[in-house]
């Protein structure tokens, strides 16, 4: 039964992940993670500086299908079960014992490489009518340029966060290898220039840089701003040399830098014409 219009402000963290998750029509799997990370960006006491293994994940499984269970009950969130490729308003829903019997099993929890996506969560109109603007609040900070006023190098890297299969190094990342036989102060300076896209915006709280060590999985650690170049120094990590995909250094938006990334038209901008000048 849908109560009183609640205030984005006043729902806990594990239900602003569920409704996020339901207005983009995420898949049920990699929720617990994307619960995590939410807490992390929120600066929550405990939250882990990496994804989550399976063992941890887990743990928290009963108390996010209370939550949404909960949400379901009160009509704003319904879990579908995907008949195609992606997830669409046309999926059937589950009915209420299948949605017990679903969430009470932790697989359909974990994102995989092997297993595809069987289950999303998608947001009533209710739902959407009351939190769609709250749950990503685009902004415009003050003095922020146009998106043709933007460095190439600060536009790559706001493009690499805003892609899914995105990276920064490696051999297919947006920045340049590390050069060879440069020490001391020389590389220090080379990092510098190569870095302050990322550590602006890392600064500003609008982009997470993480590591992945393995192209087989989807676990990774973050690099706060303080340790970024230090870590961006290390040839093995930034795996300039090596020829997997997917290994190395990349970044994301958080929910901050998301709504700048909207609000100020940058992602518009990009969209129209998906080439760099």
């Amino acid at each position: 039964m849908i109560r009183g219009m609640q205030l984005w402000d006043t729902l806990s963290p594990a239900e602003q992940t569920l409704v996020r998750q339901a207005l983009w029509r995420s898949g049920l799997a990699g929720t617990v993670e994307q619960y995590n990370t939410g807490l992390r960006w929120a600066g929550a006491p405990g939250a882990v500086q990496r994804s989550l293994g399976e063992a941890e994940q887990r743990v928290l499984v009963p108390e996010l299908a209370a939550v949404l269970v909960d949400l379901a009950e009160r009509g704003l969130v319904v879990v579908r079960m995907r008949t195609g490729m992606s997830a669409a308003a046309t999926d059937p829903v589950l009915t209420e014992a299948e949605l017990l019997e679903v969430l009470a099993e932790p697989a359909n929890w974990f994102r995989r490489a092997d297993a595809a996506m069987r289950f999303d969560l998608d947001a009533t109109g209710i739902a959407r009518e009351w939190w769609q603007d709250s749950a990503v609040p685009e902004e415009v900070p003050d003095g922020l340029p146009r998106w043709d006023g933007l460095t190439r190098e600060q536009q790559e890297v706001l493009v690499c966060a805003s892609e899914a299969s995105g990276l920064l190094t490696g051999p297919f990342g947006v920045l340049a290898d590390l050069p060879d036989g440069l020490t001391g102060a020389e590389l220090t300076d080379w990092l510098d220039e190569q870095l302050a896209p990322l550590v602006e915006f890392v600064g500003r709280g609008w982009l997470e840089v993480r590591h992945f060590a393995t192209s087989s999985g989807s676990a990774y650690t973050v690099v706060p701003q303080a340790q970024l170049r230090t870590a961006f120094a290390d040839r093995e990590l930034r795996h300039d040399d090596g020829d997997e995909w997917g290994v190395g250094f990349t970044c994301v938006f958080t929910y901050a830098g998301l709504g700048v990334w909207r609000g100020s038209g940058w992602g518009a901008a990009w969209g129209s014409t998906l080439r760099f000048d």
